[in-house]
């Protein structure tokens, strides 16, 4: 009988795998990890779908899961700073750089996530107190159907011929601080510098329908024609697009576009074993789960080996070329300019 050398390697490679999760499954199994994430619902559905339940099969370990915002889950792990309950925590990167300067989080030791080395640098946050697991485009979206082609600049949001078409954000949303953020720049200033955002907001006050309070109203005024655009993360309306409400994302304004990402950290103090939150975390960096999330939920990879299907392509970030049109944000800064925007915003608009 002849063995060819490729059967051999590959009988060899699939033994290895198979002693590698055998010796996993039985260094976890009973062991208990806690995770807080993003509230239930789509994003919470993909994590358990393409990373949780595997992971459970996979190490037999216990996964003990938590939800919230990403505010709450700040507000949680301040609460239990003395007394930590969470090992891994999945939160925005506002949380990361929030939480790392209260030292509340360990850094992580890159060394021992195996798919670190194809999560594009950028994502390393807060010197390796986080890495990013997914990313959230905040642009703007525009009606298909009232506006021929996509904008191209956020000034389009002032043109005259979108009085009372334009949906807002509500104040108290990442996206209004962005919008003020952006009004500022257009009008001279900048993250240093928001005076000029205020007399440019009252500009646009002619401009605005309604303000986004519930998406499934805002989706229905774009599919009546009274809303032309609106600020959002574009992961937000894939429920629509699927049900044929005329929404698209501007993807080539010449400002560029904000993003965000979602990442992980490992909660400092955290009673689970610290090998068993790293293999977790580096489940959910690997290319199998972030190519789960992105056409689930429409959440762009930063795994550089994550293949995205056309259609789920053209509402995210996915090459380098396309991660490097995201305008810079520093996000410690705009924390603690959020006190005066919300403030300004409601005098503008609210009062």
């Amino acid at each position: 009988m002849t063995i060819r050398l490729g059967s051999v390697v590959g009988i060899a490679l699939s033994l290895t795998l198979a002693i590698v999760h055998g010796a996993m499954a039985a260094s976890f199994t009973g062991q208990t990890l806690r995770v807080q994430q993003w509230p239930t619902g789509p994003e919470a559905e993909a994590l358990k779908k393409y990373v949780i339940d595997p992971f459970i099969k996979e190490t037999g370990a216990n996964i003990v899961v938590e939800y919230g915002h990403t505010t709450a889950s700040i507000a949680k792990i301040r609460a239990q700073k003395d007394d930590p309950q969470l090992d891994v925590v999945l939160l925005d990167d506002i949380g990361v750089y929030t939480l790392a300067r209260e030292g509340l989080l360990d850094k992580l030791d890159l060394s021992k996530l195996e798919n670190a080395k194809d999560i594009f640098p950028n994502y390393i946050l807060a010197d390796s107190h986080g890495i990013g697991v997914t990313t959230y485009i905040a642009t703007i979206l525009y009606n298909t159907k009232v506006m021929a082609s996509a904008p191209t600049s956020w000034n389009d949001l002032w043109d005259p011929k979108y009085k009372g078409k334009i949906v807002l954000p509500p104040a108290n949303v990442a996206r209004a601080p962005l919008l003020a953020l952006m009004a500022a720049k257009l009008n001279g200033g900048d993250i240093d510098n928001m005076a000029p955002a205020w007399s440019k907001l009252q500009e646009l006050k002619p401009n605005v329908y309604s303000f986004l309070e519930n998406r499934a109203l805002s989706a229905e005024d774009f599919r009546s024609g009274q809303a032309a655009m609106t600020i959002d993360l574009v992961a937000f309306w894939k429920p629509y697009v699927e049900k044929g409400v005329p929404v698209a994302m501007a993807g080539d304004l010449k400002e560029g576009f904000f993003a965000f990402t979602g990442a992980a950290s490992l909660v400092k103090g955290g009673k689970g074993n610290r090998e068993l939150a790293y293999a977790f975390i580096d489940k959910v960096l690997s290319a199998e789960a972030q190519r789960g999330f992105a056409e689930d939920n429409w959440f762009g990879p930063t795994n550089r080996k994550v293949k995205v299907s056309p259609e789920a392509a053209k509402y995210m970030a996915v090459t380098p070329e396309q991660v490097a049109r995201a305008i810079p944000l520093d996000q410690l800064k705009m924390l603690d300019l959020r006190p005066e925007i919300i403030k300004q915003w409601n005098t503008i608009f609210v009062h």
